[in-house]
């Protein structure tokens, strides 16, 4: 089958299962993290240490992800990455003292972002042979896989499976699927200038695009840390209930994800940012006014939908705002900043929860809903 004859929404099926492929494996070592922790007998504090590699090789890997999709293409990295990020899951399970596992958690980092990356770069190439929006779906195809990948976990932990049998299998599967698959991507834009070259701040128009990143990742990753425990000490639910917001939340943005393209089609990304930032700010006023578990996890619900469609909005508006050939370098600077929002949001949490209390500190970032929604009305030119 020639590269010409392949339909654009054959290609964007394809590219759906390779953002599935990356939602799985991360989901999949997220699955098993109790285990790994237990087998090598660390302490809470310990692991929790040893956790912070993963986003450390995550962040730094940001720029060269881009320079290297930039050089060679998305496809090419795309097909490196699918490579790479099953096998250092695989290394992950192989880890027998904490010193090896730091190491393979800073590679799975670096490895997950230079797929990240390159799969994005390719969806806002093949963005452009649609006249209607397709980027969010993409990345709720990457929420279900985490959904997936949970429910695998629980299957092989309930059969008493070792967390490595269950990395080789989604690695193998994952190879297989890129055998078959490969042939079906976009060659992609390449850059002919020196690596080194693309080591360059961001653009004043790509720094505002990551300042909201920035304001939403920090509202994600408060969500993702600081849910069961807003459950377990604000709302006061039982122990079986403590995930309710949670799965609330992730229920609502993979949801979201799924649907947001049909309402950027309809009424274009400005208006779809300003509308995600107020529901996020009235989800997390409704969680924290009454903190009650059915009108906690109605907030919580809100601030997913809210949530859900920002960074696949962002990441779809960059692609059209920036030359073909310099996509890459324009996502990974959005992305490291939006990133950055992720790796301190939870911290902040933490530091506001000491200083006023759990409830008011995500009363606090409800601000940040708002402060997306003015800085996207203030971009009407770009969005």
């Amino acid at each position: 089958m020639s590269a010409a004859s392949i339909s654009p929404q054959l290609r964007r099926i394809v590219l759906s299962g390779y953002f599935f492929l990356t939602g799985i494996c991360f989901a999949s070592w997220a699955s098993r993290i109790p285990d790994i922790k237990m087998h090598l007998g660390l302490s809470d504090g310990a692991f929790g240490g040893l956790l912070f590699f993963l986003p450390i090789g995550s962040f730094l890997g940001i720029p060269i992800s881009g320079s290297l999709t930039a050089k060679y293409g998305s496809r090419k990295i795309i097909m490196a990455a699918s490579m790479i990020y099953p096998a250092t899951l695989i290394s992950l399970g192989l880890a027998n003292t904490t010193l090896t596992l730091a190491i393979c958690l800073f590679l799975f980092g670096m490895a997950g972002n230079m797929f990240n990356v390159s799969v994005n770069t390719q969806a806002a190439a093949l963005s452009k042979l649609f006249e209607k929006s397709i980027i969010s779906r993409f990345h709720g195809f990457w929420s279900l896989a985490g959904f997936s990948g949970g429910l695998i976990g629980g299957i092989f932990v309930a059969n008493a499976i070792s967390p490595l049998t269950q990395f080789i299998t989604v690695a193998l599967l994952g190879w297989l699927f890129l055998f078959f698959s490969h042939h079906y991507l976009l060659e992609g834009e390449k850059n002919t200038n020196k690596v080194g070259k693309m080591w360059t701040k961001p653009s004043p128009l790509m720094l505002q695009f990551g300042l909201i990143a920035l304001s939403n990742m920090i509202c994600e990753g408060m969500m993702f840390d600081w849910s069961g425990v807003y459950f377990q000490d604000v709302v006061k639910v039982n122990e079986q209930w403590r995930t309710t917001g949670y799965i609330s939340f992730m229920a609502c943005m993979t949801t979201g994800r799924m649907f947001a393209d049909q309402l950027i089609t309809y009424w274009g990304a400005r208006k779809q940012l300003i509308l995600s930032g107020v529901v996020v700010t009235i989800g997390l006023m409704i969680a924290t006014v009454h903190p009650h578990i059915i009108v906690s996890s109605i907030g919580f619900m809100l601030v997913g939908f809210g949530v859900s469609s920002v960074i696949p909005t962002i990441y779809g508006t960059v692609g059209k705002n920036a030359a073909p050939s310099e996509v890459s370098i324009a996502l990974a600077s959005v992305s490291s900043i939006g990133f950055f929002g992720f790796l301190i949001g939870p911290p902040i949490i933490g530091f506001l929860s000491q200083a006023i209390g759990l409830r008011w500190a995500f009363l606090t970032i409800a601000s940040l809903g708002l402060a997306t929604a003015l800085r996207s009305s203030q971009l009407k030119k770009y969005l």
